[in-house]
């Protein structure tokens, strides 16, 4: 990491929401971070998916600050949530362990496949109903 860098707390996620495969208008993605003793540091952001059923959080940053100097183990606590007629979805939930970009899926893009009628589990380091592709 250099001097100039930045922080990424949760990289770029692009997705589709589906119902029984279909793509689903209007489904509310709402992504929490927690990175820090302050829980409101990172406010929720909220987004709707297109007609597409397709949707995108674009990366969050921090400025280094002193951190690029202070020895120590990120833990970044990342969640999506999916509320779609009434019902909430745990989308996607995982605890990113470096400020790199993409780190949430060993250096691939985050992209993701949301199908409403899946079980939440766990794949690989993240749990919830979406699927990386």
């Amino acid at each position: 990491m250099g001097l100039s860098s930045h922080l990424v707390l949760f990289s770029e996620v692009q997705g589709t929401v589906l119902k029984e495969g279909r793509p689903v208008q209007g489904a509310r993605l709402t992504q929490e971070i927690v990175w820090s003793d302050n829980k409101n540091d990172v406010p929720p952001s909220t987004v709707s998916s297109g007609s597409d059923g397709r949707f995108m959080f674009p990366a969050v940053e921090r400025d280094a600050g002193v951190m690029r100097v202070v020895p120590h183990q990120p833990v970044i606590l990342q969640k999506i949530t999916i509320s779609y007629e009434g019902v909430e979805y745990t989308a996607w939930r995982h605890t990113k362990n470096s400020y790199e970009a993409n780190s949430e899926m060993d250096g691939r893009p985050l992209r993701l496949e949301c199908e409403l009628t899946r079980a939440a589990d766990f794949e690989g380091t993240h749990y919830g109903i979406c699927k990386a592709l």
